[in-house]
């Protein structure tokens, strides 16, 4: 029985989307016309794709006579020749290395556990949040009035280290953009609970002048949260060409909130003085009577404050009083009315020291010009006031 016939075509072409490639069939054998793909030679020879290349780094073959790669942390050496060593004995190498870095994933739970007191011994989740640490990192700058630039120091980048190893620091100007988008978060919340939660808002305002003849204006909102906490917020602080701004800043919030028709009691209590510097004012016009006593006394303070030379020898004339008194001398602030006091108290206790100093210290006399060291009576008069 014969063979069936069997017509094979003398060409078939099979075409595939994007491909050029192409079968030729003659006779009865098959021909393959499709070019061969050759991988692209890698520029640093064979093509590394182990993972445990991440740690290990090939030396040159000038240096070593055999193929040779060493440990990036311990630079332990491994033979790597591919076709006699493989990279087996560095994958094993790398789950062993001591001084390997730790490494986790961002996203995987860190089991921490509570010291508190009275607290029973369980697990804490807490996962590592970059956003969280530069948020919090920009609350410390604030909270503790830091310069941008601590954060650049070597022990701060010790500590943080030590603390949180997954973090890495921000630079100053990042850290000073953080500070400022923490200041606008900060702002859209306080406008929102102004404007949803918060019925009652107390303003005042604080004048005074910087050590570089700055006038500065701040004004401050004073209001009750929806826990009846007490809380104070500032909202505005600006440079004022003289004190005379605080009239004008006031005479205009007048202006504006009655535009606004919040206005209580007809504005009659709108603008109360500052108590405690009215305080001041009755406290400082009830000194002059004392003037030239209390005047001798903060003088010599003053003296003793001058130079540590001056304070060693106080301090030599308190040991050979024999006062035990641990306290130290301090001077007034015309700003606060109770600094004066705090002055007279402390120096009233070492009396007998100021007494020996006029003695021992020839330019202690000489200090106070045209006037004089405290007398018996100034002292009087200082203790009298004190029990006052």
């Amino acid at each position: 029985m014969g063979q069936p016939n069997q017509t094979i075509p003398t060409q078939y072409v099979m075409n595939e989307v994007g491909s050029t490639a192409r079968t030729e069939v003659v006779g009865a054998e098959l021909v393959n016309t499709q070019p061969t793909k050759k991988r692209k030679a890698s520029a640093s020879g064979s093509r590394q794709s182990s993972a445990c290349w991440e740690h290990f780094i090939r030396l040159p073959d000038d240096l070593v006579d055999t193929p040779t790669a060493a440990c990036k942390h311990c630079h332990k050496k491994y033979l790597c020749d591919p076709r006699t060593h493989g990279t087996t004995n560095m994958n094993h190498h790398i789950l062993k290395c001591a001084k390997k870095p730790r490494t986790t994933d961002p996203t995987q739970t860190i089991l921490t556990y509570p010291s508190a007191e009275g607290s029973s011994l369980g697990h804490v989740s807490s996962k590592f949040d970059k956003q969280a640490c530069r948020k919090a990192l920009s609350i410390f700058v604030v909270l503790d009035e830091q310069p941008f630039s601590a954060v650049e120091g070597e022990g701060f980048k010790y500590y943080s280290k030590v603390m949180q190893p997954q973090f890495t620091l921000p630079s100053r100007r990042t850290v000073a953009r953080d500070c400022f988008q923490l200041h606008l978060d900060e702002k859209q919340k306080l406008k929102a609970f102004f404007k949803s939660d918060c019925n009652r808002v107390a303003l005042t305002t604080d004048c005074w002048t910087s050590i570089q003849n700055q006038n500065y204006l701040t004004l401050t909102a004073h209001f009750v949260d929806n826990e009846w906490n007490y809380q104070k917020r500032i909202i505005s602080f600006t440079v004022i060409p003289n004190h005379k701004g605080d009239t004008v800043a006031v005479a205009y919030l007048h202006r504006k909130i009655s535009n606004m028709n919040g206005m209580m009691g007809d504005g009659k209590c709108f603008h109360m003085r500052c108590a405690a510097h009215i305080l001041n004012l009755v406290v400082n016009k009830g000194l002059k009577d004392k003037h030239l006593s209390i005047t001798s006394v903060r003088d010599a303070v003053r003296f003793v404050k001058s130079s540590p030379h001056r304070a060693a020898k106080f301090k030599e004339c308190i040991e050979f009083a024999g006062i035990t008194c641990k306290k130290l001398v301090c001077l007034d602030v015309s700003t606060r009315w109770n600094a004066t006091y705090l002055m007279l108290e402390a120096a009233e206790k070492f009396q007998v020291a100021f007494d020996k100093l006029e003695y021992e210290e020839s330019s202690y006399r000489e200090f106070f010009g045209k006037g004089s060291p405290p007398s018996s009576d100034d002292w009087d008069i200082v203790r009298a006031f004190i029990s006052f």
